[in-house]
């Protein structure tokens, strides 16, 4: 049981690692970037604050708002937000990924990050270990108000492209590729990989640490 816990976390570290392989390359086609990154972005340059902290804060902001919909978090969501930060901050500086200057290789590397970043979202969904902060957030939207996710995010989204752009977040043909085609490019791989996302129960923190908790009586 210890064992399955440890191998779990470490998908999750791994799905942290590709996402945020798949996020910087999204940042570097330098065409326009989806919508949370638009926001993060603009807060980063508005702030003079790094790319990761602008997505931690805008992650743990997220959670909070989830909390107080009702809707549980799990270790994973945790994760998610300082992890993802970390890698994203850490990639930036040893910038190993080149940055586009045409419009071609930006719609390459465009395409290319956002399939990595479905693998990396796929390898920590599937640990069952908490949902990423904005999905929770859309689901708690979504039972608060009454009306669909996808009403929810849509709304959601079109705010944090706004907002973004006022902070100088970068907006162009990319973002509308982003939140247009990532919605079919996780249904794609998803089935391709046979994963059901909305069948697998995600397990909240608390339950996690009631059964670490356990582990640990047992073994000591």
């Amino acid at each position: 049981m210890t064992a399955g816990y440890i191998r779990r976390i470490a998908d999750i570290v791994l799905g942290m690692v590709v996402s945020a392989v798949g996020i910087v390359m999204m940042l570097q086609a330098n065409i326009g970037l989806e919508p949370w990154s638009v926001l993060q972005e603009g807060m980063s340059n508005t702030l003079g604050i790094t790319y990761g902290t602008a997505s931690m804060i805008v992650g743990a902001v997220v959670v909070a708002v989830s909390l107080l919909c009702g809707e549980p978090i799990g270790l994973g969501t945790v994760l998610n937000i300082i992890l993802c930060a970390l890698f994203i901050d850490g990639l930036l500086a040893l910038d190993w990924i080149p940055r586009m200057e045409t419009l071609w290789g930006g719609l390459l590397m465009l395409v290319a990050g956002l399939e990595i970043l479905v693998i990396g979202t796929w390898l920590y969904m599937r640990t069952a270990l908490g949902s990423g902060p904005r999905d929770s957030l859309m689901v708690a939207l979504a039972r608060k108000t009454g009306r669909s996710v996808g009403i929810c995010r849509a709304t959601v989204e079109i705010a944090v492209i706004v907002a973004g752009w006022l902070l100088g977040g970068q907006v162009g043909i990319g973002t509308v590729i982003s939140a247009v085609g990532l919605g079919s490019l996780f249904n794609l791989n998803f089935k391709l990989l046979h994963f059901h996302a909305s069948e697998l129960r995600q397990e909240s923190i608390l339950e996690t640490l009631r059964s670490l908790c356990r582990l640990g009586r047992k073994t000591s």
